[in-house]
């Protein structure tokens, strides 16, 4: 079974991204039981939870909340089957990224990710032809500042075991450490 690492943002960040989530859910008949946006870093596969824990821990342990730049792009992601909204400035979030998958290869864990970090917004059953290669621009100018990025603020690291149902309990959660 796969597991899932996921980056959460905090209350503020979540009131931005509603109004969003909401409008893309309609445009595109996506899933009503998506979950809360989330950022995904890695999957691992069949992991043993009591070795994973301690070695995710002690990564995110070095590392404070942080804010990633989303710009006003959506788009259709065929692997996840998910409409996501398109992250900018990911180097903070890239390294994070990285040093998991590292690590974890490193202690013996099945690991893959994604080559791009995105906002997951909504999930479809299924992509219809017209959308696969077109990217959505969103009007929300009360949200987005000049240059069409809202800063939006990473809380918390969790290990989750599906990212596609509403009700997700968290297996783990690691907040990080405030600046």
């Amino acid at each position: 079974m796969k597991y899932y690492i996921v980056a959460l943002f905090d209350e503020e960040a979540y009131q931005v991204i509603s109004p969003i989530q909401r409008n893309m859910s309609k445009k595109f008949r996506a899933n009503r039981n998506s979950p809360a946006p989330f950022i995904m870093l890695t999957a691992i596969e069949n992991p043993n939870l009591d070795k994973l824990y301690p070695v995710v821990d002690k990564i995110i342990a070095s590392y404070k909340s942080f804010r990633i730049d989303a710009s006003d792009l959506v788009y259709l992601f065929e692997p996840t089957k998910s409409v996501n909204l398109k992250v900018d400035n990911k180097g903070y979030i890239k390294r994070l990224s990285r040093c998991l998958l590292d690590t974890l290869e490193l202690n013996g864990f099945s690991v893959s990710t994604f080559d791009d970090s995105f906002v997951s917004l909504a999930n479809l059953g299924y992509i219809p032809k017209d959308y696969k290669k077109q990217d959505v621009k969103l009007n929300f100018p009360e949200i987005y500042n000049k240059d069409n990025v809202a800063k939006l603020k990473i809380k918390s690291i969790e290990i989750w075991k599906l990212p596609l149902i509403r009700k997700n309990v968290p297996l783990k959660s690691y907040t990080l450490r405030s600046f």
